[in-house]
């Protein structure tokens, strides 16, 4: 480092060498100044496309130098392939050495480290994140649905190929309440496909509408779509049922097609008429294209129908209903029936049916409501569904809490049920709108909901009406409460203020009339004193004795005494200042029990005798 900045000036002589500096300073010269770092400059790294996984890339690693003969060593680590090293002049003196590197791109190359280490053992490296690609192909749908037949479940796969694992899509339907299973499979080592097997079960109300599947990418999607077309189950004509059989009886009532939920049950109607005596042994129900669907011996039932097949009625009654339960997609049919008599065999036209399947249960119906209802209120609400399960109907919920809930069942045709929940519940406080919500639970827990929306109203005037009888009382503890306090602060300010005051003038005694009375005594020339300050309601009604209170002041009677026209031999004190300031006499003279009338009331009243006379002193 003690190089840095240091100048160098080569020279030449443009005379020979004999003349060497004899002839004067004729020599060419150039100075240049030498700066040395105290680290190794780091390479720089750069890729010429957007890495693919399965593609092939180049990245290249290169820095600059300025000893040609000792040039730097470049490496890479992190992805495998074949490097080229080259060598390029930038200017004067400035070399560039490049490391490039092709590779085919994986999942699993993220990242490249370059580094490079110089003659003097020094060192620097650099890093490249790779951020590689993971393209796809264009989803397909290998075969389209075409016609098909309403109710009749057929599997519509979907295929897509990628190449990275952590990019495996998820395929979606349009038709997201029907069963699909995914399935992923590794062709190579940096191909895979995922496939979208789609169990669908069409409705006339579905023809002419898109089938769609969607490959959702972490970074993009695909899609691909068919149009459907469905068309109506129709009876075959004209048809008979092995006709090889010559013994028939009266047609069998049947449901040429019906109705029912994949994974719940259906109870598939059937019933006939026998005017014979000899009764039905057994009832059989089997398959048109072969095999039996129920038969009382398990062992000659199909496996496919074991265990979840019976006959709900009464052979001997003519009812041959059959109950399927955990019906599968492709359990349409169709399914015939037959019975034997001990050893006879009995057909019966008309005894076939087709299964029309649903993917979904049928949306209930909320019966109509009040737009606005009020808070506190009590409504009464129904909701229902059909179904063709009668042996299991559907249980509902409610998203309010009810009072009683009420269940009943309807016939709406042959083997085609309506259940019925009635509720009645209180509207909940909060005003605006709120959610009423149906929720019918089929057999075997596929479920179907519907809501309707409320706007609830005075919640304010309800919490009011509700706590009416609890507010008054509560009120009328605060008044009281309030009403004892300041009556306690004003005797207690007024019981402070009492002993500062001097003693008050001794008036005339004045009749009941007179002290009840606004006007002024007859006679009186001037405006009586005024009143002292009125005591609080606590000291006027309290039985505290007048010894109690500090300071000078008239002492005053008893409640009854100040209204009784009796009087009772009670002496009245009266107070009054001597010449000498510092004492006090205290005169007292007793009043006659007799009330005095308003004319003897304005006498002056007789001078105290010495004994009635009491000096205080040093008060």
């Amino acid at each position: 480092m003690f190089h840095n900045q240091d100048q160098l000036y080569p020279w030449v002589d443009k005379n020979p060498i004999t003349s060497y500096h004899s002839q004067g300073y004729s020599f060419l010269d150039k100075s240049t100044q030498i700066l040395v770092l105290d680290h190794a400059p780091e390479p720089q790294m750069s890729i010429t496309d957007v890495p693919r996984v399965g593609d092939q890339s180049i990245i290249a690693c290169k820095v600059q130098h300025r000893c040609f003969s000792a040039p730097p060593v470049l490496s890479l680590r992190g992805i495998p392939g074949t490097d080229r090293i080259i060598d390029s002049l930038v200017s004067d003196g400035i070399w560039e050495r490049t490391i490039e590197r092709t590779w085919k791109v994986e999942e699993s190359h993220n990242q490249v480290e370059c580094t490079v280490r110089y003659s003097g053992g020094q060192s620097a490296k650099s890093e490249l994140l790779l951020h590689v690609e993971c393209p796809y192909e264009e989803i397909k749908m290998v075969e389209p649905p075409g016609e098909m037949t309403e109710g009749v479940a057929k599997s519509i796969i979907c295929s897509v190929s990628y190449k990275c694992k952590t990019n495996t899509p998820t395929i979606e339907w349009n038709y997201s309440d029907m069963q699909n299973l995914a399935k992923h499979q590794k062709i190579s080592s940096s191909t895979y496909t995922t496939e979208s097997n789609l169990t669908f079960i069409g409705s006339l109300g579905d023809n002419g509408k898109p089938l769609t599947c969607i490959a959702q990418f972490v970074a993009g999607e695909t899609s691909d779509s068919s149009v459907l077309q469905i068309k109506k189950y129709e009876e075959p004509v004209g048809e008979e049922l092995n006709e090889k059989d010559t013994f028939r009886v009266l047609a069998a009532d049947v449901p040429f097609r019906f109705s029912a939920l994949t994974r719940s049950c259906v109870v598939i109607p059937c019933s006939f008429q026998d005017n014979e005596d000899e009764l039905m042994t057994r009832g059989i129900w089997y398959k048109k294209t072969g095999g039996l669907v129920y038969h009382n011996a398990r062992t000659s039932v199909l496996d496919h129908f074991k265990d979840r097949t019976r006959i709900m009625g009464n052979l001997n009654e003519g009812d041959c209903s059959l109950e399927v339960d955990d019906i599968k997609p492709f359990d349409n049919g169709p399914f015939c029936f037959y019975a034997e008599k001990g050893l006879k065999k009995y057909r019966f036209n008309n005894s076939c049916v087709f299964i029309v399947m649903k993917a979904s249960p049928d949306k209930p119906v909320i019966s109509s409501v009040p737009a606005e209802v009020n808070a506190g209120s009590s409504v009464t609400v129904s909701c229902s569904v059909s179904h063709t399960c009668s042996s299991h109907p559907p249980e509902f919920s409610w998203s309010v809490p009810f009072i009683n809930n009420e269940l009943s069942d309807t016939l709406l045709s042959r083997g085609v049920w309506k259940r019925t929940s009635t509720i009645t519940f209180v509207v909940a406080g909060g005003d605006g709108l709120k959610n009423l919500t149906c929720t019918a639970i089929f057999w075997r827990e596929k479920k179907q909901d519907s809501t309707v929306t409320l706007i609830v109203q005075g919640t304010l005037k309800h919490q009011m009406e509700k706590s009416v009888p609890v507010v008054i009382p509560v009120s009328l503890l605060v008044v009281i409460l309030l009403a004892v306090v300041f009556g306690i602060f004003f005797w207690m300010k007024r019981k402070n203020t009492d002993g500062l005051r001097p003693p008050p003038r001794p008036e005339k005694r004045r009749s009941v009339w007179d002290r009840l009375s606004r006007r002024y005594p007859q006679g009186a020339r001037e405006k009586p004193p005024r009143p002292e300050k009125r005591r609080s309601i606590w000291s006027r009604f309290s039985r505290r004795t007048e010894e109690d209170r500090v300071g000078w002041q008239n002492a005053r009677k008893s409640f009854w005494n100040r209204f009784s026209r009796r009087q009772n031999n009670l002496a009245d004190l009266s107070v009054s200042y001597l010449n000498n300031t510092e004492m006090v006499a205290c005169n007292k003279h007793f009043t006659k029990q007799s009330f005095p009338s308003p004319k003897r009331n304005q006498r002056r009243p007789a001078p105290p005798t010495p004994e009635d006379s009491y000096v205080y002193d040093n008060i």
